[in-house]
């Protein structure tokens, strides 16, 4: 045995350590069970993008250009700066830095740039392109199931986008809990669960069963469980499709009050929904949470809105900027400083490089076509509507009682000698004023207007979906496409360049869902110049539709927007057929157009401004072309918000505010009988097709409330209850004949008795005296013509009738009566009469409609709440209000007037006042002061929009504008140039207003000597000058003024500056008030993006010493606005106070006035309430409660 072993241990080979230097990582395939494969593969997919999975504010972090050192310091700290004398004897600056350093810089931007783009098109695949970036480990999901949101169009969509958003990222999470929130809402589990294939199996079971539930009810949802009240999660995702029941203010309070001192974070989806207010509250709602908001359209293919991207774009614009200082560098002069470059030359390191499309495309961009089947041809709204309209249904509320309306006859007769009315039972007809304005009688058939009411309701149902049809796919951009002979003609200006993407996506749904069903079809491109896809007319074949779609990919904007020249192409061009009918077409089944040109039916023009040509020349041209022939001209009309970058840094030939492009382009559409559609990134503003379908909906609800009020007018005069009363919705009610429920169910009451029947009663009974008998018996009259009249009995006591009216008592006055000396008597009164309260009705507001160009001081002389009249202190304030005590010797105390117990008491202004308005008057208070508030929002939106958010409103017909062109202002220069553009435009052109352009720095700088016309030449060549301004050297505040004073007596000049002048303030200050001493010289000032409080008070007294205004460019507008758009309640926050311009601080004040002041309405309207009825008041407050 021990040789055995012996020479078995020789053989082996000795034992080595053996290291591994680089093992290969484990690919998970080494697994003991199928479920460790699962888990170790989805645990490979969390470990590999948990640095991907980071919201863009933390994934900037460390990618921002702030954190890479790329800013314009760390740039000049890589030259050198000398500081030398120049030729005035003063000192200068000299930048001295290498061409290299600037390219290699140029090349880090670029690097960083194009990096950004990289992690948009990122988010814009898959589940993120729908519902953002989902982040934390521990998330819960909130789903919109109200019947909005889960129709039958959009229900298979949503469920499809769910099951993709738990495949691609809630499977990569911890735990997770899912809930969804309809009238009710209901969870999946109790609580999170945890990650694994089972739970992720059920969850695509529970996505599979879901449905319409009726409302929206969020706030139930977030009280429920695991709402905002569940600790266990960090992270929780709203999916919205519709608005909330809730009001805004419930939903924020509670929200905002929930996250604090919480680490949750809060992303809100907008999922696919067009309604402003639904988009509004998904962005307040994220603003309060301080969380993200992500907006989706369908229709659009690409992304509204999202915190993600746009923070990626905020970092994409300073990268541009830096580029801008870069090549200001290159030409040699940054500010006030000049730059000499060291060893320039032309770089080719860049040449590899190129910046991304602003936009990332749609998916399948690329693709061919996907065209759909050719469906019914669709027609316009009101074309749809002569068909399936409330009138050729036979609903017209007149249309129903016209076969029992009877009208009122009237005629003379001769024994009455005088002309009388037809009467008719009041229990069987009801007096009802006609569409004429006459009134009729109307016999009311109870179940006929039951059925017609819900004939009605169904006639909404089917309008409301058409609606719906209308507002999805291609229909949604471009309407309808009614016409067999289209053209669609489309602007590639610069001016929209940076929506280029938008209209190719737009041009590819078209051609995909409406153009299949055509006879012929044609696309033009039109800029500066005009380019078509074909010569003539062609078939929507498939070969044709895709060749069309490979010709609209290759389109790149250029030039201005030349809409006159593509007009004139279609209209009077080859294209057209030169102008004659074409022959029928034939009724063979050839796909070959007729040899004979076709006439063009339909044009399809989609742009996204004013043309460069004068809009009634424009609107006559196409007026008159299309007039006698069948020939409709359709406006499509696409605005963004637009910036310097998009519209390639170059001014529009002709500016208008969006509101004046609609109405032009409305006014164009009308001219060509045509139709006006107007989209934004949000979804639709106007829409005819729409606008006349809500306006059928607004008629049927009016017949239904005429139809109710003619019900109940019936019913309280028969006393009778309507079927099905004492029903539940769910029940039905019994079968019994039509008139059944007219019965009563106790006995019928006896008849009325006559004067003959009481007078035997009364007789009787022994309660008469024989004179009441005789009176009686002469008001007898017999029953029948042969019976004998009694003589008349002579009257006694027959004489005038003494009325008890109350005499007046004369008002008793004491006086003294004395002797003048020229011996004539004087009086001295001693006491008054006591004067009589008056009581003060609810006045009613009159108030413009047109927006007045004035200041906010003038307006509100006029408008205020004490111009009114609708001052609640002064309405409860009168005579009769006071509340008074009395000594009583007898318990030596004061004690309150009688009727203190009667009228509840309040504290005003330090005095116990009584209460003597009634609920109704409080309520007509409440209405009159939201009418104001309506118009008070209304203004203080007019004076946010446009220029006037920058410029505020110009007032005088002779001005000058000021511009601060100093170094300080090189970051905000492309925003200045845009709104002062908007200026001259919106302003001074449309008001009629002369004027002239100064921008000073270390000098100044003037347009014209002299004020100017505001032509259409004159403005343009005000924008170009404007365009070509740059910021150099300091701020040359006196200067500016002084040159500004020469343009006359009576100009009002407009500073706008970002900072203090280089001189004194105070001599500018006294400066200023010599040069507009004896003058009607006004200044205003405007504070733009200037942060410094004593250069904003130099503003201010600059302004306010020449009877000026002041006002500041605020950077939280958008946010206002949005708050203003959505409306501003009783119960939000009073935000307004932070304006500090003269006229928005003055109308904030106002506003914030009104709504203290409704506050108080409300509280006296309950308190007057609860002193009537308390039990009642009690009951309401429960109930609400429990709501």
């Amino acid at each position: 045995m021990e040789a055995g072993s012996t020479s078995l241990r020789d053989d082996c080979p000795p034992w080595e350590d053996v290291s591994l230097s680089a093992p290969h990582r484990d690919d998970g395939l080494l697994v003991t069970h199928v479920n460790q494969k699962q888990d170790l593969l989805i645990l490979q997919r969390s470990q590999g993008q948990t640095a991907e999975w980071k919201s863009s504010s933390d994934w900037l972090l460390t990618h921002s250009l702030h954190s890479s050192g790329l800013s314009l310091s760390t740039l000049l700290s890589h030259g050198t700066t000398k500081i030398r004398a120049g030729e005035d004897r003063g000192l200068s600056r000299q930048l001295e830095i290498t061409a290299a350093a600037l390219t290699h810089f140029d090349f880090q931007l670029y690097q960083a740039t194009e990096l950004y783009h990289g992690r948009i098109r990122w988010l814009n695949q898959g589940s993120m392109k729908v519902f953002g970036l989902v982040k934390g480990s521990r998330v819960g999901v909130i789903v919109d199931t109200s019947d909005v949101n889960c129709t039958k169009d959009r229900l298979p969509d949503l469920q499809r986008n769910l099951l993709s958003l738990i495949e691609e990222q809630l499977s990569c999470k911890r735990q997770l809990y899912l809930m969804s929130c309809g009238t009710e809402t209901s969870s999946l589990w109790d609580g999170p669960r945890d990650v694994n294939p089972f739970r992720l199996q059920e969850a695509h079971g529970w996505v599979d069963e879901l449905g319409a539930r009726g409302g929206c009810n969020l706030l139930q949802a977030l009280k429920r469980g695991h709402g905002l009240g569940c600790t266990q999660l960090d992270s929780l995702v709203i999916i919205l499709g519709s608005s909330p029941d809730q009001t805004s203010d419930a939903l924020f309070d509670y929200v905002e009050q929930s996250i604090l001192g919480r680490a949750l974070s809060i992303h809100v989806v907008s999922y696919c929904s067009i309604s402003p207010l639904t988009i509004a509250t998904v962005k307040r709602l994220a603003e309060v949470t301080r969380g993200r908001h992500h907006i989706f359209s369908a229709s659009l293919g690409v992304v509204d809105s999202s915190t993600d991207v746009e923070l990626l774009w905020t970092e994409i614009k300073a990268a541009r900027e830096l580029l801008g200082y870069t090549k200001a560098l290159r030409q040699g002069r940054l500010g006030d400083m000049t730059v000499t470059v060291v060893g320039q030359k032309i770089s080719t390191e860049l040449d590899s490089l190129s910046l991304s499309s602003s936009l990332p495309s749609p998916p399948n961009h690329n693709a061919p076509l996907s065209i759909k089947p050719p469906g019914v041809q669709p027609t316009s709204s009101a074309d749809w509507l002569r068909n399936h309209g409330l009138k050729a249904k036979r609903l017209g509320l007149y249309q129903v009682l016209s076969p029992n309306a009877y009208s009122l006859l009237e005629g003379f007769v001769p024994i009455l000698n005088k002309t009388v009315s037809s009467t008719v039972h009041e229990k069987a007809m009801v007096q009802f004023e006609w569409h004429d304005g006459t009134v009729k009688n109307v016999h009311v058939d109870l179940p006929l207007i039951y059925h017609y009411q819900k004939q009605l309701m169904s006639a909404v149902a089917v309008l409301e979906r058409r609606v719906q049809w209308l507002s999805s796919g291609s229909r949604q951009i471009w309407g309808t496409v009614c016409e067999q002979r289209v053209v669609i003609v489309v602007d590639m200006s610069m001016m929209i360049s940076g929506f280029s993407l938008h209209i190719q996506h737009s041009l590819r749904v078209l051609l995909e869902e409406q153009l299949a069903n055509k006879h012929s079809f044609n696309i033009i491109a039109f800029g500066s110049a005009v380019r078509t896809w074909r010569e003539r007319l062609a078939p929507p074949t498939p070969e044709n539709l895709q060749e069309a779609w490979q010709w609209v990919q290759g389109l790149q904007c250029s030039g201005s927007r030349n809409t006159m020249a593509a007009l004139r192409l279609l209209l009077e061009g080859d294209l057209h057929g030169g102008g004659t009918p074409p022959p029928s077409p034939s009724p063979s089944p050839s796909p070959l157009l007729p040899p004979s040109p076709p006439l063009i039916q339909g044009l399809y023009l989609f742009t996204s401004g004013v043309p460069d040509q004068e809009m009634a020349m424009v609107s006559s041209y196409v007026s008159e072309r299309c007039s006698g022939l069948p020939l409709r001209l359709h406006v499509c009309l696409f605005t963004g918000e637009e910036t310097e970058a998009q519209t390639g840094g170059c001014p529009p030939p002709r500016h208008a505010t969006r509101e004046e492009t609609a109405g032009a382009l409305r006014e164009l559409a009308q001219a060509g009988n045509g139709r006006f559609h107007w989209i934004s990134e949000t979804g639709i503003l106007e829409s005819d097709d729409i606008t006349a379908l809500i306006g059928e909906m607004e008629r049927a609800a009016n017949y239904c409330q005429k139809s109710s009020m003619l019900v109940d007018s019936l019913t309280q005069k028969s006393g009778c209850r309507c079927p099905g009363d004492n029903l539940s919705p769910g029940d039905k009610a019994p079968a019994q004949p039509p008139l059944a429920w007219r019965r009563r169910d106790g006995p019928l009451p006896p008849p009325r008795p006559t004067a003959l029947t009481l007078a035997r009663l009364q007789m009787k009974e022994g309660r008469a005296n024989e004179r009441f008998y005789s009176q009686k018996a002469l008001t007898w009259r017999p029953s029948s013509a042969t019976s004998a009249i009694p003589p008349a009995q002579p009257m006694t006591g027959w004489g005038p009738v003494e009325t008890k009216a109350k005499q007046r008592k004369p008002s008793q006055v004491s006086q003294s009566v004395f002797y003048l000396e020229d011996g004539n008597l004087g009086v001295v009164f001693k006491s008054y009469p006591k004067p009589k309260s008056v009581r003060k009705s609810i006045p009613l507001v009159t108030l413009p409609k047109q927006e007045e160009i004035c200041s906010t001081k003038r307006w509100l002389k006029r408008f205020s709440i004490k111009k009114q009249k609708l001052d609640l202190y002064k309405l409860v304030s009168g005579p009769d209000c006071t509340h008074h005590k009395k000594l009583v010797p007898s318990v030596l105390k004061r004690v309150s007037a009688k009727y203190c117990s009667i009228f509840p008491s309040v504290h005003i202004n330090g005095m116990v006042k009584h209460l003597q308005l009634t609920p109704a008057e409080l309520k007509q208070y409440l209405t009159q002061t939201e009418r104001l508030l309506q118009r008070y929002t209304q203004r203080l939106q007019w004076l946010l929009s446009g220029s006037r958010r920058v410029f505020g409103a110009v007032l005088e017909r002779e001005v000058c504008v000021l511009l601060d062109v100093s170094g300080s202002m090189a970051p905000c220069l492309g925003e200045l140039k845009t709104k002062l553009a908007s200026l001259i435009w919106e302003q001074l052109h449309h008001n009629t207003v002369r004027f002239s352009l100064l921008a000073f720095s270390e000098g100044v700088k003037v347009w014209h000597p002299a004020l100017q016309e505001p032509t259409e030449e004159a403005c343009r060549d005000a924008v170009q000058w404007a365009y070509q301004l740059n910021t150099h050297g300091g701020t040359n505040t006196l200067e500016a003024l002084q040159t500004g004073c020469g343009f006359g007596d009576s100009v009002g000049l407009y500073l706008l500056s970002d900072g203090k002048p280089d001189s004194s303030c105070s001599l500018v200050l006294k400066e200023t008030e010599r040069l507009t001493t004896g003058n009607h010289i006004t200044i205003h000032t405007v504070s733009f993006n200037c942060t410094d409080s004593s250069a904003n008070d130099f503003l201010k007294k600059l302004a306010h010493q020449t009877g000026g205004r002041y006002h500041r460019c605020h950077d939280n507008v958008d946010a206002l606005s949005g708050l203003l758009e959505s409306g501003l309640s009783d119960g939000d926050e009073p935000t307004l106070a932070a304006l500090e311009g003269d006229d928005l601080r003055r109308l904030a004040q106002e506003i914030d006035k009104l709504r203290h002041i409704r506050k108080q309405a409300q509280v006296f309207r309950e308190i007057i309430l609860e002193k009537k009825n308390p039990e009642e008041t009690t009951r309401i407050n429960k109930q609400s409660g429990l709501l």
